[in-house]
């Protein structure tokens, strides 16, 4: 039992049970596939260069030099190539095509010459050999290597008395004992590079989950000011960008203090979570809820139409439960103060900030707000759930 399993974990290096530590062990392996391709095709290169210059130099066979020529040219546009290719699945097919035009490549030399040389049996034992530089699983080194067997099997003895039986007996070892060794190597890579990934995803989760934390009111979920403080400015070059106004509201609860003293710390909490649930779903991706603190919201809005936004809100707030604790013994209100800035201007929080703040105060003084400056908005609004 602990066989099989063993053998289906390291079948596939990118199948892990679960989508996204499959799709995390994808993107951490792409790189290494890319290196360990352009590796071989580096090594393959460097060999070919090498059969030419002995060929030229000893004078062998015309097929010596024109096959290695051609080899070494596929060689370097792999070598080139697999830099521009963003897909894992091209890359490995890219590999093992690579692999088994090799030994193509090396049977075409031995039918050609009409004997098979000890030069070519150590080329088809370091097609296997190089095998391992690609963070390949059980399933793609055994494909490779059953291809290339059987390649070269066919091949060989397709032609009866063509070549010496003693040279096909040790071919046949050295290719079965080879094809064993790069597969347990293979097995034993795959194992180790599998539970080094599952360790480090679930490290970086846990660092994200804490990094998290840091940024998230504990209560309502919602984002704290070190959220506002880190991500505001990249927030507000993207409106920027996209020609929108940004808009900055704050919120907050009227008498709050006296609600909590009237009906206890827990029911205030209920009004602060379901204030944050509601707007969090009704924002959406356009906006951002932040809790400054207390009963004291901020909205960061990118669009025109957080008004409505507000409205509905408020609405909905009016038919949730947290209300029934309260008919008939205290209407809750919610004052907001509202800064804009107008489309393609890059927002400045602080300047925004003291804008809204001012613009809450009004309200909840029930004055008209202070006016605008230029381009910019500034509104107030007092409404009651």
């Amino acid at each position: 039992m602990a066989i099989a399993a063993y053998l289906t974990d390291v079948w596939s290096a990118t199948d892990f049970g679960d989508p996204e530590l499959s799709g995390y062990a994808a993107k951490q392996l792409h790189k290494d596939t890319r290196t360990g391709i352009q590796t071989m095709a580096g090594l393959a290169l460097a060999v070919q260069l090498c059969i030419v210059l002995l060929a030229v130099f000893r004078e062998l066979s015309p097929i010596y030099l024109y096959t290695s020529l051609l080899f070494g040219l596929l060689s370097l546009h792999i070598l080139i190539s697999v830099a521009f290719v963003d897909d894992i699945r091209a890359l490995q097919a890219l590999g093992m095509a690579f692999l088994i035009i090799g030994a193509l490549t090396i049977t075409v030399l031995a039918h050609r010459s009409g004997d098979l040389t000890i030069g070519m049996m150590a080329g088809v034992v370091m097609l296997l050999v190089v095998i391992p530089l690609v963070p390949w699983a059980l399933r793609e080194a055994s494909i490779v290597v059953g291809l290339t067997y059987s390649l070269l099997t066919l091949s060989l003895v397709s032609v009866p008395g063509r070549f010496a039986p003693g040279s096909l007996i040790i071919l046949q070892a050295l290719v079965l004992g080879a094809a064993v060794v790069v597969v347990v190597v293979t097995a034993r890579n795959t194992h180790i590079r599998k539970h080094d990934i599952r360790a480090r995803f679930e490290l970086e989760s846990a660092h994200s989950a804490m990094q998290l934390l840091t940024l998230q009111d504990h209560l309502t979920g919602a984002w704290n000011r070190r959220f506002l403080d880190v991500n505001f400015d990249d927030y507000a070059q993207e409106c920027a960008a996209q020609k929108k106004s940004v808009h900055i509201a704050i919120l907050d609860i009227d008498n709050f203090k006296g609600i909590n003293d009237l009906f206890g710390h827990q029911v205030g909490d209920k009004i602060l979570i379901a204030v944050a649930d509601t707007f969090v779903r009704l924002l959406d991706d356009q906006g951002r809820l932040v809790r400054l603190g207390g009963d004291e919201f901020l909205i960061t809005y990118c669009g025109d139409d957080l008004d409505d936004v507000i409205e509905t809100a408020i609405a909905t707030l009016q038919q949730t439960c947290v209300t029934s604790d309260l008919v008939g013994r205290e209407a809750v209100t919610l004052s907001a103060g509202i800064a804009s800035t107008g489309p393609g201007r890059v927002a400045n929080l602080e300047e925004m900030y003291k804008r809204a703040d001012s613009a809450l105060y009004a309200a909840k003084e029930h004055r008209p707000a202070a006016p605008a400056q230029q381009t910019t908005l500034t509104r107030t609004g007092s409404w009651k759930f």
